[in-house]
């Protein structure tokens, strides 16, 4: 083949696939391109998320007056992003310094119902059994920490479970939960034993 039947070769092939060929180069860039700038956004996004995470939580440390709206309105903004759930469960430890259940409530519920990491979720869950505990609603503390939680939390939510059924004068059923907690080994409050020898000799 020579080189003029070579060109009409490649002209009839551009003829047939060009636009074909152009678009899929089309559409590459502007994946490569538009992954590119996902991939920027992201970054930016996370970094200015952990920049608040630092200002709100130092903010909460600190008393500010406008901290606990600060911090409410950027975890109810961001309610996926794991630097609003961390700043999630500052603000509800801070409420609970303050006597504030119903804030701690509210924004260890967010975290509960949002985190994608089922140790951040089973975090939260505990505390918010805690404060359920505290508000006296004992049994919306009971479905929580008798949901499957990681193992490592596996303990904390016996021993809460045992604390609600004692409470509710479930004898029984709280001895045995004491005695999972108690095998589930370290970690776990240190009057524990002592939960369950009161029920031994009650």
């Amino acid at each position: 083949m020579d080189e003029e039947q070579q060109v009409e070769r490649l002209k009839e092939f551009w003829k047939e696939h060009g636009k074909g060929i152009v678009a899929g180069v089309v559409i590459g860039f502007g994946l490569f391109y538009g992954w590119r700038y996902y991939d920027q956004h992201t970054l930016e996004t996370q970094q200015r998320a952990s920049a608040n995470y630092e200002q709100l939580t130092a903010e909460l440390s600190e008393g500010s007056e406008n901290a606990v709206l600060e911090a409410q309105e950027f975890v109810s903004e961001n309610p996926e992003n794991v630097y609003a759930q961390l700043v999630a469960l500052q603000l509800a430890q801070h409420a609970v310094e303050r006597a504030d259940l119903a804030t701690a409530v509210t924004a260890l519920q967010s975290v509960v119902e949002s985190a994608e990491d089922e140790n951040m979720s089973a975090l939260a869950s505990i505390r918010l059994a805690r404060v359920l505990i505290a508000q006296e609603q004992l049994d919306a503390a009971l479905n929580l920490v008798k949901k499957p939680l990681p193992e490592a939390y596996s303990g904390f939510a016996a021993e809460l479970e045992g604390d609600i059924l004692a409470e509710q004068g479930n004898t029984e059923e709280a001895r045995a939960a004491y005695e999972r907690a108690l095998q589930a080994g370290e970690s776990l409050t240190p009057a524990l034993q002592m939960k369950l020898n009161s029920l031994v000799k009650s």
